[in-house]
């Protein structure tokens, strides 16, 4: 009796010892963080791309004092490192970001590899920006001379521009624009509790243009929309069937900012009539530095994922989708009621259903959070807490795996981080 009650004991001893590993493997989930940037540098502006191998591209911007660099580096499926950073402006110290503006990186079906950024222009009228785009033929090793995407002649402002690939290659890149904008006079450049720390700026207008040639050349630019919040980002996002989305935050009559959507299916030569995501009810003097995020579907589907405060609901992370191709949407849902800085991320889920990524702008600590896109009574119960604190984080999923790239503060240095997070 005493031997078998022994072997008892063992046996259990040994299922509970499986049964925790196996609930902290669950738990857990988590990659040991890996630093993307020097120790010594100032980082911060990150953005992500899967490889064609399951690896992952990182770029982010290297700040000394107003010159910058945008650097890029190259990650296995595992989240290691393969080789040193490179520099992908030519001109060392020419690049400009800001936690608003971080450039953009995407991957072509050829595994073409192409990176989106802005260069700062010297004027004596103020910072002003142009957009271009870099690309790599031998997986991020080296690139070409880079090329510019706006084609107006006058100095002017280019920003919060995003990125996307369509299943045939062509490059799309949209942009806010100010070459038809009249500056703001001095009076009106009042600093806004609710801006973010951002500047009252004047409206300004989203513009898109293409390349059907690895990014040698630009279409005419043209405009989708005007009176646009000045410092919310801009997204993409092409369908399999080739229409182009694209959406921005709209300024309304009475300082509304909502969250707009346009598509083209003439390969961005003209795009419909802007429809509105959601009726928010958000005034704001300011500009919350927030866009959304865009997933397009089959089937004329598209989800869009988005930050919004109001006065009269609920501030939080809210998503939407629309089945008629961005012409109107179901009543927006509450992913997570929790204030957010920077423009959230959203996923396409393999198996399960879709995630979103943002940054809590809940206290002082920073905060990356996920949560899936599914009905549930109780949102909170769904959201996810990163163990590792971290800022305006981007992110890719692939074969179950999600990249999470973010800025970690250290010895008063901003540094680009990488994690991997199983789902």
């Amino acid at each position: 009796m005493k031997q078998f009650l022994t072997i008892f004991f063992l046996i259990a001893l040994a299922f509970g010892a499986a049964c925790t590993k196996r609930r902290g493997e669950s738990a857990a989930g988590y990659g040991s963080p890996q630093r993307v940037s020097a120790a010594e540098t100032n980082a911060s502006e990150p953005a992500v791309a899967i490889a064609k191998d399951g690896g992952a591209y990182v770029v982010w911007v290297e700040h000394r004092d107003r010159d910058g660099d945008v650097m890029l580096r190259r990650f296995n499926g595992a989240g290691q490192p393969l080789g040193d950073p490179i520099r992908i402006n030519p001109q060392p110290g020419q690049a400009t970001a800001w936690r608003g503006d971080p450039p953009t990186v995407a991957v072509a079906p050829d595994g073409t590899l192409y990176v989106g950024w802005t260069a700062r222009v010297e004027s004596s009228t103020g910072n002003l920006t142009d957009v271009y785009l870099s690309a790599s033929h031998d997986g991020g090793k080296s690139f070409g001379s880079p090329v510019k995407v706006n084609d107006d002649q006058k100095p002017a402002v280019h920003g919060m521009h995003s990125l996307a690939i369509a299943e045939d290659g062509r490059v799309y890149l949209a942009w806010l624009d100010e070459r038809n904008v009249a500056p703001a006079p001095m009076k009106d450049m009042k600093m806004d509790a609710n801006s973010s720390g951002r500047h009252m700026e004047g409206n300004r207008e989203v513009f898109v243009a293409s390349s059907v040639d690895g990014g040698q050349s630009f279409s005419q630019n043209q405009r989708v929309a005007a009176d646009v919040c000045p410092c919310c980002k801009t997204s993409l996002a092409v369908a399999k069937d080739g229409r182009v989305y694209v959406s921005w935050r709209q300024v309304l009559p009475g300082d509304y900012r909502h969250i707009a959507v346009s598509s083209s299916t003439d390969q961005g030569k003209t795009f419909s009539k802007a429809s509105i995501v959601s009726d928010d009810e958000w005034v704001l003097k300011g500009c919350p530095v927030s866009g959304a995020a865009l997933l397009a579907g089959a089937d004329a589907t598209l989800r869009v994922l988005w930050y919004a405060g109001s006065d009269k609901g609920q501030r939080g992370i809210y998503w939407s989708e629309s089945r008629d191709a961005g012409k109107t949407f179901t009543p927006r849902q509450l992913l997570a009621a929790s204030s957010a800085r920077g423009t959230p991320v959203l996923l396409r889920g393999q198996l399960t259903s879709d995630i979103g990524v943002w940054q809590s702008g809940e206290g002082n600590k920073a905060q990356i959070l996920t949560a899936r896109l599914e009905d549930a009574k109780d949102t909170a119960a769904r959201v996810t807490s990163i163990p590792f604190p971290g800022e305006l984080p981007a992110a890719v999923l692939t074969n179950q795996r999600v990249f999470i790239v973010y800025i970690a503060t250290e010895s008063q240095r901003q540094t680009v981080w990488l994690m991997k997070m199983i789902v």
